[in-house]
C-alpha cells in the first residue's frame, strides 16, 4: 500500500505555508500605501508651487515701482499668497530624504534656499508699506485740503458778490406771494434775505470743514489699521520661511542622501510609455 506525498489540506503545515504565502502580497500592499501617499503629497505641493507662481505673475504684472498707492496693494497680494507657498513647502519637504530623485534632490536644494529669500524679501516689506503708508496719507490729505480750498473758495466768491449786490438784485432774492397769496416762510425783506444767505455760507463752510476732519480721520484710521495688520502678517510670514530655511538645512548638504537609495524620476518614465504604446500597436 502506497501513500500519497502531496500534503492533504487538513495539514497544519500546508494551512500556514497557504496563510504566509496569501499574507505576503497584503503586505506588499500595505507597505506600499504610505509611499504612495508621500510621493502624492509632493506632488500636489509641486502643484500648489505652480499655482502660486501664476498669481504671484498676475500681481506683480504690469509693475508700477514708485507709485505708492501700487507698492502698498501689492505688498497686500502678495502677502494674502503666503499661505499657499507654506503649505507647498510642508508637503515637499515632508519625508526628507526619502524617496527622492537626482532631479528633486536640486529642486530641493534650490527651494531651501528660496525661503531664505523670500522670507528676508518679506521682512522687507514692512519699512516699505509703512512709507508708502505715510505717503498715501500725505497724498489724501492734501486732496482732502485741495477739496476743502475749493469749496470754500467758491463760498467766499458767493459771500463777496452777495455783499455787493445792489438793493435792485436783493429784491430778487425775495420770494413772491404764490397765487393763493401766501409767502412761503422766507425772508421778506431784501436786508433778512442777504442775512440768511450769509449766515448759509458761513454754515457751508464750518459743514465743509467738519467733513473734511472727518473724511481725514476716517482714512487715517483705517490706513493705520491695514498697515499694523499688513506688517504683523509681512513679519510672521518672513520669520516663517526663514524658519523652513534653517530646518532644511538637510537640502542642502549632499552627504544627508548617502544612505538613502535614489528614486528614478517620473519624468524617466514617459519614453518607456510611448515604447509600450507602439508595441501594442504593432
Amino acid at each position: 500500500m502506497t501513500t500519497s506525498s502531496h500534503a492533504s489540506p487538513s495539514d497544519p503545515q500546508n494551512l500556514s505555508g497557504g496563510a504566509s504565502a496569501a499574507s505576503a502580497p497584503a503586505k506588499a500592499i500595505v507597505s506600499s500605501n504610505p509611499q504612495r501617499t508621500l510621493l502624492m503629497s509632493r506632488r500636489i505641493g509641486y502643484s500648489l508651487l505652480v499655482l502660486c507662481l501664476v498669481d504671484l505673475i498676475y500681481v506683480i504684472v504690469p509693475p508700477e515701482f514708485t507709485n505708492p498707492v501700487w507698492e502698498y496693494q501689492t505688498a497686500g497680494d502678495l502677502i494674502k499668497l503666503v499661505p499657499v507657498p507654506l503649505l507647498a513647502m510642508m508637503l515637499l519637504f515632508y519625508g526628507e530624504t526619502a524617496l527622492r530623485s537626482r532631479l528633486e534632490r536640486l529642486a530641493l536644494f534650490i527651494l531651501s534656499w528660496t525661503t531664505l529669500v523670500v522670507g528676508v524679501l518679506l521682512l522687507l516689506l514692512i519699512p516699505l508699506v509703512i512709507t508708502d503708508a505715510a505717503r498715501i496719507n500725505q497724498f489724501n490729505d492734501t486732496q482732502i485740503t485741495t477739496q476743502v480750498t475749493q469749496q470754500t473758495i467758491q463760498l467766499d466768491s458767493t459771500k463777496k458778490q452777495l455783499e455787493q449786490a445792489t438793493q435792485q438784485q436783493l429784491a430778487s432774492l425775495v420770494p413772491r406771494p404764490d397765487q393763493a397769496g401766501n409767502l412761503p416762510d422766507m425772508p421778506k425783506t431784501p436786508a433778512q434775505a442777504k442775512t440768511q444767505i450769509l449766515v448759509n455760507i458761513d454754515r457751508a463752510k464750518t459743514q465743509a470743514q467738519a467733513q473734511a476732519d472727518e473724511a481725514r480721520g476716517n482714512v487715517r484710521r483705517n490706513l493705520l489699521k491695514n498697515t499694523i495688520k499688513l506688517t504683523l502678517q509681512s513679519f510672521l510670514s518672513g520669520f516663517t520661511f526663514i524658519y523652513i530655511w534653517i530646518r532644511t538645512d538637510w537640502a542642502r548638504r549632499a552627504e544627508s542622501y548617502r544612505n538613502e537609495q535614489m528614486r528614478s524620476s517620473s519624468l524617466s518614465r514617459i519614453p518607456q510609455l510611448f515604447k509600450g504604446n507602439r508595441r501594442r500597436r504593432l
